[in-house]
C-alpha cells in the first residue's frame, strides 16, 4: 500500500548512491539520459522541486514505465519522459541546457550478478568492448548538453574495468573541458580509497556491485 501511494520506492543501495552523489539543487535542469524504468529519475526530481528532469529512453514502451514510476511518486510535474537514443541528443537539445546530466549507461550488468548469475554466460568480451564504444557514443554526445560549471555523472552496473574507469578516461581525452573529480556520498562510502571513481563490489556490503564517476566541466 505504501509503494502503490508513492510514499516508497525501491532500488538497490548501491544503485541509490549515483543520484546520491549528484550535487543537486533545488532549481536544477537535469538530462537523465538512459533512465528507463525511472528509479533514478524519480530520485533526481525529489531533490529539484523547482527543477526539472527530462528522461530518455530508446524504447517507447519503456517510457510508459518512467511516467508510471513519477506518477506514482507524486512528481510527474517535473518530469518530462521522451523517446530518443541518447546518442541523438544533439537533433533536439541545446548546447549548456542541462545543469547536469547523469549517464546511467547500458552496460554488461557484472555487478548484478548475485541476483542474476545467468550472466556470466550471456556475455563475452566482445560484448563488453561493444558496450565500451556505446558508452563513449552516449557521453560524446550529451557532454555540450552540460553548462560550463555543470556536472556529467557515469554509472554502471558492471564491475569491469573495460566499460567503467577506461570508458571514464576514453572520454576524458577527447573532452579536456571535463575534469574528474572525487564522487563523494552523503554516508561517505569508501571515503578513504584512493581513487576519484567509486567501485562498489558485491561483497562488500552485500549490495549490487555498481560504479559512478562525476566529471565537471570547467568554466
Amino acid at each position: 500500500m505504501a509503494f502503490q501511494a508513492g510514499r516508497i520506492t525501491i532500488q538497490d543501495e548501491s544503485a541509490m548512491l549515483a543520484v546520491d552523489s549528484m550535487p543537486l539543487k533545488p532549481t536544477d535542469q537535469v538530462l537523465d539520459a538512459c533512465a528507463a524504468p525511472g528509479g533514478k529519475t524519480v530520485q533526481i526530481a525529489e531533490c529539484v522541486p523547482d527543477g526539472q528532469v527530462t528522461a530518455l529512453d530508446i524504447h517507447a514502451h519503456k517510457i510508459k514505465l518512467i511516467e508510471r514510476n513519477a506518477t506514482r511518486m507524486q512528481v510527474a510535474d517535473r518530469v518530462t519522459a521522451q523517446q530518443l537514443d541518447a546518442r541523438q541528443v544533439n537533433e533536439v537539445f541545446a548546447d549548456g541546457q542541462f545543469d547536469q546530466i547523469l549517464v546511467d549507461a547500458p552496460c554488461s550488468g557484472f555487478g548484478l550478478l548475485r541476483r542474476k548469475p545467468e550472466i556470466r554466460y550471456d556475455k563475452t568480451r566482445a560484448d563488453s568492448e561493444r558496450l565500451h564504444e556505446i558508452q563513449t557514443a552516449i557521453l560524446d554526445q550529451v557532454a555540450a548538453k552540460v553548462k560550463p560549471g555543470g556536472y556529467l555523472t557515469y554509472s554502471t552496473c558492471t564491475i569491469l574495468p573495460t566499460e567503467n574507469d577506461a570508458t571514464v578516461q576514453a572520454f576524458l581525452a577527447q573532452h579536456p573541458e571535463f575534469e574528474l573529480v572525487p564522487t563523494t556520498t552523503t554516508q561517505a562510502v569508501k571515503a578513504e580509497r584512493e581513487t576519484a571513481t567509486l567501485t562498489i563490489l558485491p561483497n562488500e556490503f552485500n549490495s549490487d556491485g555498481f560504479f559512478i564517476s562525476t566529471m565537471r566541466k570547467r568554466g
